[in-house]
C-alpha cells in the first residue's frame, strides 16, 4: 500500500500539470453555441482541480513511512480523480451533443487520450485506475454504439478494445511494479532503518537534518525513556523490546506529517522538524502519550526530553544541535524526569 502511494504520487504531480497546461485548449475545442458552462465553465473547474492536486502532491506527505497515509492517500486520491474524470466526461458528452457529425469524433479521442495517460498514471492503485476509465469512457462508448453511424460504431469498438487491453496490462504491470518498489524498499530501510522499531536510524536522522536545513532553523526533540533498564531487569529484555515498540509507535503517531521520527539508540529517540511546523506544545503532548497509554509490562512509562533549535547547514551545525539538546535531557532526567527541557531556557538562565 506504501508503495503503491509513493508511486501515484511520482506520476499524479505531472499529470496534474499535464492537464493544467492542456485545460484551456478546451475553451477553443468546445462546440459552436455550446452554453457557458460547456465553455468555460468545466475548464475552469479543471484549471483550479489540476492546479490544486499539482501543489498539493509537490509536498513531503510522508507515504512511504505510514501505512495509514498511504491508505488515506489512495482513497483521496481515487475520489479526487473520479471527480475530475466525471467532469471531463460530461464535457465531452456535452460538446458531442452540441457538436455536428463532422466534429464530434473528435471528443471520444480526447477523452480517450486523457483516460489512458489517466490510468497509467494510477496503475499503482488498481482500483482507481479502473474507475477513471469507466467514468471517462463508458458515457462516449454508449454514445458511439448508438449513433448509428458505421464510422461510430468502428471506433467504438476499437476504442473498447483498448480499454480492456488497458486494464489487462494494469494488472500485469502492478506486481512487476510493487515488487521493484519492495526490493528498492527493502534495501533503503535496510540502510536507514532501526530494525526493531522501523523508525529512521541515526543515519537517516542526520540526513534528514541536513536535507530540511535549507528549508530554514530546524527544532530537535531527544527523547529517553526513564528507568529503562529496571524495565528490562524486572520483565526481561524481550518484554523491554516490547515497551521500545510501543513507545516508538506513540511518537510516531503524534508527531505524524510534523517530523522525522528515529530511534538514535538504545531506549533514546528523536524528532526532527522544521521549527515553524513543529510545534512547541508537541512535547507535553508526548508525555502525556506515552505516561497514559498501556504498556506491554503492564506498568506506567514515562520519558524525558531535551529540547533545541538552530540552523542546519553541516554536520557541524547538525553536532551542535544535537548536543544541545542532549544537555537539555539530562537536565530534565536531572530535575525528576518525565518533563521537558528547552535548551534556549538553560542558556538564558546561564
Amino acid at each position: 500500500m506504501q508503495l503503491s502511494a509513493v508511486q501515484m504520487q511520482k506520476h499524479a504531480r505531472l499529470l496534474f500539470l499535464a492537464l493544467l497546461l492542456t485545460t484551456p485548449t478546451a475553451a477553443l475545442a468546445a462546440a459552436p453555441g455550446a452554453s457557458a458552462w460547456v465553455r468555460y465553465g468545466a475548464p475552469a473547474a479543471m484549471c483550479f482541480f489540476c492546479l490544486a492536486g499539482f501543489l498539493n502532491l509537490g509536498r513531503d506527505l510522508r507515504l512511504a513511512v505510514s501505512q495509514r497515509r498511504a491508505t488515506r492517500f489512495i482513497k483521496e486520491a481515487t475520489i479526487g480523480s473520479s471527480a475530475i474524470a466525471v467532469l471531463c466526461s460530461a464535457w465531452c458528452v456535452y460538446s458531442w451533443l452540441g457538436s455536428s457529425p463532422g466534429e464530434r469524433i473528435y471528443y471520444p479521442i480526447i477523452i480517450a487520450l486523457g483516460a489512458f495517460s489517466t490510468a497509467y498514471c494510477l496503475a499503482a492503485a488498481r482500483g482507481a485506475a479502473i474507475a477513471n476509465l469507466v467514468i471517462n469512457l463508458v458515457p462516449m462508448l454508449m454514445l458511439l454504439f448508438t449513433s448509428g453511424e458505421r464510422m461510430d460504431l468502428a471506433f467504438g469498438v476499437s476504442l473498447a478494445i483498448a480499454a480492456v487491453f488497458q486494464l489487462h496490462m494494469i494488472d500485469s504491470n502492478q506486481a512487476r511494479i510493487v515488487e521493484l518498489l519492495s526490493l528498492q524498499k527493502s534495501a533503503r530501510e535496510l540502510a536507514l532503518s532501526d530494525p526493531l522499531t522501523g523508525l529512521l536510524n541515526r543515519r537517516a536522522l542526520i540526513d534528514n537534518a541536513l536535507a530540511l536545513g535549507s528549508q530554514g532553523p530546524l527544532r530537535l526533540l531527544v527523547i529517553d525513556i526513564d528507568h529503562f533498564k529496571a524495565i528490562n531487569d524486572q520483565h526481561g529484555h524481550d518484554k523491554g523490546d516490547e515497551v521500545l515498540c510501543e513507545v516508538a509507535e506513540r511518537l510516531a503517531i503524534r508527531a505524524e506529517l510534523m517530523g522525522s521520527v528515529a530511534r538514535i539508540g538504545g531506549e533514546e529517540f528523536a524528532i526532527l522538524g522544521r521549527a515553524d511546523e513543529l510545534p512547541e506544545a508537541l512535547a507535553a503532548g508526548l508525555l502525556h502519550d506515552v505516561r497514559t497509554a498501556r504498556m506491554p509490562h503492564g506498568g506506567t512509562v514515562t520519558v524525558s526530553l531535551g529540547i533545541a533549535e538552530g540552523p542546519v547547514h553541516s554536520e557541524g551545525d547538525w553536532r551542535d544541535l544535537f548536543q544541545r539538546a542532549d544537555r537539555a535531557l539530562y537536565e530534565a532526567k536531572r530535575d525528576g524526569r518525565n518533563r521537558a527541557v528547552q535548551a534556549e531556557a538553560l542558556r538564558d538562565a546561564a
